[in-house]
């Protein structure tokens, strides 16, 4: 049976049969892959500390049928602190849902995958709000789907919006639109637009600078889950 070494991240684990484990996990090779622990849930298991959500490592899987078993692995980050706080838990179940629903179906995916290291590590071993991770890597995952919304011109009119107090966004057109335009839209301050701005320009190294004040995380976290949902159409896990 052929053998393969795969690098990835468990985002969400499945009890099965008595003392099974069915892992959805994001690898730098195959993208997402389904991969069964098999008696994971015994008693001084080898595979039980790697059979984990957010559990970072390194898979030897076994294919058959079609399926894949995990023979053996090696943890190489366990982002242990994220287990110890209902705020960091909450942030990265939410953007490991985020990423198994986007890789769906699809191959390799490099810059996804070093995005949810990034993000995960903030969250874990980071001094900042969690929430502000959390928007911080939905915003980047718009922009690496091809979903980056216009932030500073009006979709209508080709207007400079830089300088307004307020705007309007729009779902449906794919970013700010001016209120003469848009009057119907959400309205939405042109700080929170700056900030979702630069949070899809920041380097994946550099999430942990991300400091929101209390109303621009407010704003954006409705704001980016909303668009999110609208072009991703599914629901995303809130």
């Amino acid at each position: 049976m052929p053998k393969d070494i795969l690098n990835g991240i468990v985002l969400r684990t499945t009890d099965y049969r008595e003392s099974d484990r069915i892992l959805n996990v994001l690898t730098k090779e195959r993208g997402l892959v389904a991969v069964t622990a098999r008696g994971c849930r015994k008693p001084n298991s080898k595979l039980a500390a790697f059979s984990a959500q957010f559990i970072y490592g390194e898979m030897e899987v076994t294919e058959r049928a079609g399926k894949l078993q995990l023979s053996s692995a090696a943890v190489l980050e366990s982002f242990y602190p994220i287990r110890e706080s209902y705020e960091k838990l909450l942030s990265a179940t939410r953007i490991a849902a985020a990423s198994e629903r986007v890789s769906e179906g699809a191959g390799a995916f490099d810059d996804l995958f070093l995005l949810l290291y990034h993000a995960l590590s903030v969250i874990a071993y980071g001094d900042g709000v969690p929430k502000d991770t959390e928007l911080c890597f939905i915003a980047k995952l718009l922009k690496l789907e091809g979903f980056a919304p216009a932030l500073t011109y009006c979709l209508r009119c080709g207007r400079d919006l830089r300088g307004e107090k307020e705007v309007r966004f729009s779902n449906s057109l794919g970013g700010s639109v001016c209120e003469r335009c848009g009057s119907a839209f959400v309205t939405v301050s042109t700080l929170s637009l700056e900030a979702l701005r630069r949070m899809m320009l920041i380097d994946v190294q550099e999430l942990r600078r991300v400091r929101l004040p209390d109303k621009v995380r407010e704003e954006l976290d409705r704001l980016i889950y909303n668009y999110a949902e609208y072009v991703f159409e599914f629901t995303m896990k809130r």
